[in-house]
């Protein structure tokens, strides 16, 4: 969306892209105490540049000459036991989707929670997560490749909406009552569609658009029901983000870790985007210098 300049703020040029990395400090600055040479870490770098051989990681906050304030960059420690690989599906996602499931919602175990576009990188997290309290979990795809890879997360029900129509699926998994949360990263119509899976006092969080964005009618919905949006820097400020960064190291240490879909060449960058562009890839893409 950034490269496309439909992102909900403006891309400026020149813009270089990137803002997860993963790799061995190189070199740190005369103050920093915190990090050394050779310590092995994973950062979320908001002032961008991580298609690269080297990332310059702030500790500082950055004022962009338009007047919009940077933060620190988001630097932490990668376990030995857990590989960069590893490291960068969670980095973001992990935690974003933490703050839409557990922040945002506060989904109780048990509940029944459907996922849209549940294979990609933000999916792929919230399934994992509504799988770990014993929720059942509806997990939407396109490709036959991606039934075994959300099996593989936990998802109880598959389906592809290639194949089938989702709300009369979901209407006949839950017998007619619906879900009591939707994750919908895709956007689009199935934002429209989602009404009629919905349970009365259910939630849908609308946190994307990768299939567009679309008009909502508020007043057709004839039942009680939250929608939310998600911005994701509403929450930096608040207990709920440290929250999700000790559940990202907890899952670490003991949870079930998953791979970037795809590693390229840094040279690559352009096919990397074309992949996602179209969709191709289960998860997350990296590119190595």
């Amino acid at each position: 969306e950034a490269r496309r300049g439909t992102y909900f703020s403006k891309t400026l040029t020149p813009w270089f892209p990137g803002r997860e990395a993963g790799g061995f400090i190189e070199a740190v600055g005369a103050n920093i105490t915190a990090w050394k040479p050779g310590d092995r870490v994973i950062a979320l770098v908001l002032s961008l540049g991580c298609c690269a051989e080297y990332v310059l990681a702030s500790t500082k906050p950055q004022t962009l000459p338009n007047g919009y304030s940077i933060p620190p960059a988001d630097i932490i420690a990668l376990p030995e036991s857990v590989s960069f690989a590893q490291g960068l599906v969670y980095l973001v996602n992990f935690r974003l989707a933490h703050l839409l499931f557990h922040g945002s919602s506060k989904v109780p175990s048990g509940a029944t929670v459907l996922v849209q576009g549940a294979s990609g990188g933000m999916g792929s997290m919230v399934t994992q997560l509504a799988h770990a309290p014993g929720c059942t979990v509806i997990a939407t795809c396109r490709r036959p490749v991606e039934v075994d890879f959300l099996g593989g997360l936990g998802a109880d029900h598959i389906i592809n909406v290639s194949d089938e129509d989702y709300v009369a699926r979901v209407k006949a998994i839950t017998e007619g009552r619906g879900v009591g949360y939707v994750f919908n990263g895709v956007g689009g119509e199935t934002l429209n569609t989602d009404v009629e899976v919905v349970a009365p006092f259910g939630e849908i969080q609308a946190y994307g658009y990768v299939a567009g964005k679309t008009k909502f009618d508020v007043f057709r919905i004839g039942k009680t029901i939250a929608l939310k949006t998600f911005g994701a820097d509403d929450f930096f400020s608040t207990p709920m983000f440290p929250a999700a960064t000790a559940a990202m190291q907890d899952w670490f240490k003991s949870g079930p870790l998953i791979e970037v879909g795809l590693i390229l060449p840094l040279d690559q960058v352009a096919e990397a985007n074309r992949l996602l562009d179209h969709g191709e890839i289960l998860g997350k893409i990296a590119l190595q210098p």
